[in-house]
C-alpha cells in the first residue's frame, strides 16, 4: 500500500499536473485523465481540497456504496451559500433512507411510459425553435447553435414538464449557467457573486409562487405529481417540492444543453461519422452513447468518507471530499479498447458512468436521450448544411460541466 500525504508535491517534471481549476485543463482535460489513470489514480487537489479518483473500477465501487461514500455534502460542496433552496437537501445530495423515499417519489415521474408521451412534443419544440431560427436568420447564413437552439430546446421541455410558462424559458438558462457556476465562487469578485445570489433568490422565489398556484389547482404537470404523490402514507413538504423543481431545472437544462452542442463538435471534427449520420438518421442513438462516454456533458461529481478508506492503495480520512472523475472513468483503457478513439461503432460492454451508477443513477438519463435524439432528427431534417464555424470551441468555464458555451454555425435549409 502506498500511503500518500496531503502535502505531496506533484508528479515528476516531465508528468502533466492535473488542476481541474486551471484553465488549460478545463478547455481540454483528457490527456491529464491519461496521466493521472496511469500514474496518479487517486490524487489530492489542493485546490478543491479534494481527492480525484480516475479509474473506472475505482468510481464503478464508490458511487454504488452510498453508506461509505456519502452524497450529503454533493450539493453544499458544488453551490455552497448559492442554494436556492438551503433548507432542504435535493435527491442527488441525500443518503439512505431519506433518499429512498424521495426517489420513490420522482421514479413516479420519470418512468419511461410518461418520458414517451413528451415524444411528440419534443419534436414540435424542435421545429418551432427551428422555424424562429430560419424567420431570424433567412434561409441560409449563420446563428449561435448554443443560445438559439441548445439552450432554448431543454429549457422548453422541461418547462412544459413542470407546467411552467415558456415564455419565461429564457430566464431560466441564465439563472442555471449563474447557479451553477457558484462551483467556481473561490475564483469571483463581489460583483459576480452578486450575480449569482440574484439568480438563486429569483429561482427560488418563482418556484415558491408556481408551488402556491398549483397547490390551489392541481394539474397533470409534475410539479403537481410532485405535490400529491404518496409513498407509505407520506407526502412531500413545501421545501422538499421547491428543491426537486430547482434540481429539475437545473440538470434537465444544462446536460442535454451540454450533450446536444458537444455532439455538433464532435461531428465536425470526425467528418466521416456526420456524414454517415445524415445519410442514416438511425445511428443516431449510438452516436449519442458515443458522445456521452468520449466527451460527456457531466465530468466530475463529489462524495464525501464516512470512514476511513483505502483507494488504489492511498488512505484517505473521515470526511473527505472525493472527485469521481466520470469521463476518465468512461475512457479507462481497462474497459474500453481504443479509448481515445471516437467509434459510433463500439460494442460499449460496460455501463458508462456519464449519468453516475448506484443509488443515484441519474433519474432522468433516459429523458435526457429521448429529448437529444429527437432535436437532432429534426435538426437533420430540417439543414442540409449545418456545421461550426471555427475549429476552436469556447467550452464551459466549469470543471465539472463539459459542453461549448457559444457554438457559431452556418446552415442551409433544406
Amino acid at each position: 500500500m502506498t500511503a500518500m500525504l496531503k502535502t505531496d508535491a506533484p508528479g515528476d517534471g516531465g508528468k502533466l499536473d492535473y488542476d481541474p481549476l486551471d484553465p488549460v485543463v478545463k478547455h481540454e482535460p483528457y490527456p491529464y485523465y491519461v496521466e493521472l489513470r496511469d500514474s496518479e489514480p487517486v490524487k489530492w487537489l489542493p485546490g478543491l481540497q479534494a481527492w480525484a479518483v480516475a479509474r473506472y473500477d475505482d468510481i464503478d465501487m464508490l458511487l454504488k456504496d452510498g453508506r461509505t461514500y456519502s452524497s450529503g455534502q454533493f450539493w453544499p460542496a458544488l453551490l455552497g451559500e448559492y442554494d436556492p433552496v438551503p433548507e432542504e437537501p435535493p435527491l442527488i445530495s441525500m443518503d439512505p433512507p431519506g433518499h429512498m423515499q424521495l426517489r420513490r417519489i420522482a421514479n413516479k415521474a420519470f418512468v419511461p411510459s410518461k418520458v414517451n408521451g413528451l415524444r411528440d412534443r419534443t419534436y414540435e419544440i424542435a421545429n418551432l425553435l427551428i422555424d424562429d431560427i430560419i424567420a431570424k436568420h433567412g434561409n441560409e447564413g449563420e446563428f449561435d447553435f448554443c443560445w438559439e437552439f441548445t439552450a432554448l430546446y431543454p429549457v422548453t421541455v422541461v418547462a412544459e414538464v413542470l407546467g411552467v410558462p415558456t415564455e419565461r424559458r429564457a430566464e431560466f438558462k441564465y439563472w442555471v449557467d449563474d447557479v451553477l457556476s457558484a462551483a467556481n465562487r473561490a475564483a469571483y469578485g463581489p460583483e459576480r457573486l452578486a450575480k449569482i445570489d440574484e439568480s438563486a433568490k429569483k429561482m427560488r422565489a418563482f418556484f415558491e409562487d408556481l408551488y402556491d398556484q398549483r397547490a390551489a389547482n392541481l394539474g397533470e404537470d409534475l410539479l403537481s405529481t410532485f405535490i400529491t404523490t404518496e409513498v407509505d402514507g407520506q407526502t412531500l413538504t413545501r421545501n422538499q417540492v421547491l428543491s426537486m423543481a430547482c434540481l429539475l431545472l437545473i440538470g434537465g437544462v444544462e446536460t442535454t444543453t451540454n450533450l446536444l452542442g458537444t455532439t455538433l463538435v464532435e461531428l465536425h471534427r470526425h467528418r466521416d461519422v456526420f456524414d454517415r449520420v445524415l445519410a442514416d438518421h438511425a445511428l443516431i442513438p449510438p452516436l449519442l452513447e458515443e458522445v456521452l462516454r468520449y466527451n460527456p456533458p457531466v465530468q466530475i461529481i463529489f462524495r464525501h468518507t464516512t470512514a476511513e478508506v483505502e483507494i488504489a492503495g492511498v488512505k484517505i480520512a473521515k470526511g473527505d471530499a472525493i472527485m469521481p472523475i466520470l469521463a476518465s472513468a468512461n475512457r479507462d483503457e481497462s474497459k474500453f479498447e481504443n479509448p481515445e478513439v471516437f467509434d459510433i461503432d463500439r460494442k460499449i460492454e460496460v455501463p458508462l458512468m456519464s449519468f453516475g451508477q448506484g443509488p443515484h443513477f441519474c433519474l432522468g438519463n433516459y429523458l435526457s436521450r429521448m429529448e437529444a435524439k429527437s432535436a437532432l432528427e429534426v435538426v437533420f431534417s430540417r439543414f442540409s448544411l449545418i456545421e461550426p464555424i471555427s475549429e476552436d470551441v469556447h467550452w464551459l468555464d466549469s470543471y465539472f460541466a463539459r459542453g461549448p458555451h457559444v457554438l457559431p454555425v452556418r446552415y442551409k435549409v433544406r
